[in-house]
């Protein structure tokens, strides 16, 4: 037993020993880790020998060494575990497409007139008063004593008074009428219009007009030079210039032919050149441009 307590002051002599070789110097400063060392003692062999086992009793309690002032006992601990932040997701917003803004442009169309084609009066019907026609006339009064034959046709014209006389130029028919105011015989015509754009409009040989009368000019100036009965019958022009604007130009189902004048009056051609009169007219619709193109029947054109 007292070999037991020798072994046991021997350790604890010799864990003092080597604590105070363990110890730092004392001129550092600061915290220092110390580890706690276990010790098993164990009785040597020759203690053991008998015939009975050896019965150990338990240890003295053994006081805990006390640390200097300046040592400092850490427990080390596990760093905390990291925490995965979540990567936020970005939704993609729709971009907006703008609709370009559809710009109309009106786009202007110039009357195209169709070819000038004369259909000749084939035959005469009278029609009494009182028939309800399926064409309107222009004007409305005079009345004509029978229904027209066409719509009425709107074209280009001009218009020029003589001492005798006057004429009446249509595009769509590229004809001149001539109406005379003496009592021969017949009493208007209708010419083809021959003149073309650059050709002369007067001529130096007939620059000798009485005082307040003119020489015509391009259509009605070629007809009036190269034709000495129609230049005999009508005279002198009385306006210095012909006179342009929107003729109409209607025709009868008994052959008669009406035309418009600049001064809102109608010229009433009688079939055949018998007569024609000057109305002063009350328009159907005042100012109006029929678009419609009919061609109106022309009598016997005269030549040159």
């Amino acid at each position: 037993m007292n070999q037991i307590f020798t072994l046991i002051k021997v350790g604890l002599v010799g864990l003092i020993i080597g604590l105070a070789a363990c110890a730092p110097p004392q001129n550092l400063r600061g915290p220092r880790l110390v580890s706690d060392v276990g010790l098993t003692l164990t009785a040597p062999a020759s203690a053991q020998t008998g015939p009975t086992p050896l019965i150990e009793e338990a240890p003295p309690v053994l006081p805990l060494p006390t640390l200097p002032a300046d040592v400092l006992v850490v427990t080390p601990t596990l760093p905390p575990s990291k925490t995965p932040t979540q990567t936020p997701t970005f939704t993609m917003t729709p971009t907006q497409t703008l609709t370009p803004t559809i710009t109309t442009t009106a786009t202007a169309t110039a009357l195209a007139l169709p070819t000038s084609v004369i259909s000749p009066v084939i035959e005469i019907v009278a029609i009494p008063n009182n028939q309800i026609c399926d064409t309107n006339w222009f004007f409305l009064q005079p009345r004509p004593p029978g229904c027209p034959l066409n719509v009425p046709n709107a074209t280009n014209g001009v218009y020029q008074t003589f001492q005798n006389g006057l004429m009446v130029w249509v595009l769509s028919q590229d004809a001149i009428y001539v109406m005379y105011n003496d009592t021969g015989f017949p009493r208007w015509q209708v010419y083809r219009d021959f003149f073309e754009e650059g050709m002369p409009e007067t001529s130096a040989e007939y620059d000798n007009a009485p005082s307040g009368l003119y020489q015509p000019r391009r259509g009605f100036g070629m007809l009036w030079r190269s034709n000495s009965s129609v230049r005999a019958r009508i005279g002198w022009a009385t306006m210095r210039d012909e006179m342009p604007y929107s003729v109409q130009v209607q025709t009868a189902q008994d052959g008669a032919i009406y035309i418009s004048t600049p001064f809102q009056g109608v010229l009433g051609l009688m079939p055949s050149g018998n007569g024609w009169s000057l109305f002063s007219s009350t328009p159907a619709i005042n100012n109006a441009i029929f678009p419609t193109q009919v061609f109106v029947p022309l009598p016997t054109v005269y030549g040159n």
